[in-house]
């Protein structure tokens, strides 16, 4: 077993890389997971402006309104001054009162009528989130009224009806998963850890592991093996069983971590485990068929990077698969990630559940692992055939 010993002794030299990608990985998944559990008791309240209204009408039907803009915002009072009115539409963020409105005279006598313009002025910095909300506000509250007036209601009992109708509250439930198909025991985090967890492998096993089969493929060194009494194929086994203890060492590692983080999986969830698994045979294939050709220490960083961020940012693992454009996701098909991705979707719940669909995207895996490790073979007798003959 020289040739397992020699490949451990050259591995331990490289696992600071390794440590680096891990910690950082583990570092940012308990940090979600925390910010996660202090943000689900937090409850959703609507956005509320700064506002100040004069009634210059002041009727009930003004002051009906007046009051029911204090119902959801803030109303606040500001002596009335036109340069101080003035500074608001310049200031804005910066001051304590992001919108003025003054209701104009005669507005009852309007609304009597039916006629809606020109029933307010305002005061307020262009193009504003708080000015478009109060806005929005105002048009709902007059479209109400003359949808009541339109059917024969008068205009006392539209604005009542106006009011109750606005004021009633809707129970609205936000869910990240299909509320259909979502498991109970899916956390809501495991996606995520499990989502970008690709991209951890691939860099660390082509970082890490690519050196190391680079190391011990150099023409000297292979020279001097099929010298020896070692056989090929036992050379070969023992570098198999040494990238196999690595791989199967560093997923451990991510599933322990993952069982640390959100507890021992259960149902469908388990799923997640052979998902992850079959994308560490590709990663760890893909890191044998790029040492394979022997390239330099620099061309495998950049090759790290390339096919980590490139399969993250087209594949749906750092920006969700329906923000990525049609084309996108079109070319995104002929990478393993994409497919590692969508089943992850499925087993977690953020996709419908559909059995034969995961077990095609698990297939596929298998046969990006397996055509990776093929080419990799081939370019290897090719590469080492001259030296095989000479020895």
């Amino acid at each position: 077993m020289q040739v397992f010993k020699a490949f451990l002794r050259v591995m331990r030299s490289k696992m600071s890389t390794a440590f680096i990608y891990i910690g950082i990985f583990l570092a940012i998944a308990v940090i979600m997971t925390n910010s996660d559990q202090g943000e689900q008791t937090k409850v959703f309240s609507g956005s509320k402006v700064n506002i100040v209204v004069y009634d210059d009408d002041d009727t009930p039907e003004s002051r009906a309104l007046r009051d029911f803009i204090g119902t959801r915002h803030n109303l606040k009072e500001l002596e009335r001054d036109t340069d101080k009115m003035k500074d608001v539409s310049y200031m804005g963020f910066n001051s304590d009162i992001q919108y003025i409105m003054t209701i104009e005279k005669g507005y009852a006598e309007k609304l009597r009528a039916g006629e809606y313009d020109g029933l307010f002025s305002h005061y307020r910095m262009h193009d504003s989130y708080e000015g478009m909300l109060i806005e929005q506000l105002l048009s709902e509250y007059l479209g109400t009224v003359r949808a009541y007036q339109a059917v024969g209601q008068p205009l006392d009992a539209a604005l009542s009806r106006t009011e109750a109708v606005l004021n009633e509250e809707t129970a609205v439930t936000i869910r990240n998963y299909d509320s259909d198909t979502a498991q109970s025991d899916v956390p809501p985090l495991l996606d995520d850890y499990f989502r970008y967890l690709p991209y951890i492998l691939l860099s660390v096993l082509i970082e890490v592991l690519c050196p190391v089969l680079l190391a011990l493929g150099k023409r000297t060194i292979r020279y001097r093996t099929n010298c020896s009494s070692v056989r090929p194929a036992s050379y070969t086994l023992q570098i198999i069983l040494g990238s196999a203890l690595f791989v199967v060492g560093i997923w451990l590692l991510f599933i322990i971590a993952g069982i640390t983080q959100f507890g021992m999986f259960s149902g469908k969830t388990w799923l997640t485990l052979l998902n992850s698994f079959l994308f560490a045979m590709i990663s760890v294939s893909l890191a044998v068929l790029i040492a394979s050709f022997h390239p330099g220490e620099l061309v495998v960083n950049l090759m790290a990077q390339i096919l980590g961020l490139g399969m993250s940012f087209m594949c749906g693992i750092f920006v969700p698969m329906e923000w990525l454009g049609s084309g996108v996701v079109a070319a995104a098909r002929f990478l393993p990630a994409y497919w590692y991705v969508k089943a992850n979707n499925i087993i977690c719940g953020v996709s419908a559940y559909d059995g034969k669909m995961l077990f095609a995207c698990l297939t596929i895996q298998l046969g990006f692992a397996a055509a990776f490790a093929l080419l990799a073979m081939v370019v290897r007798r090719r590469k080492y055939a001259g030296t095989e003959q000479m020895a």
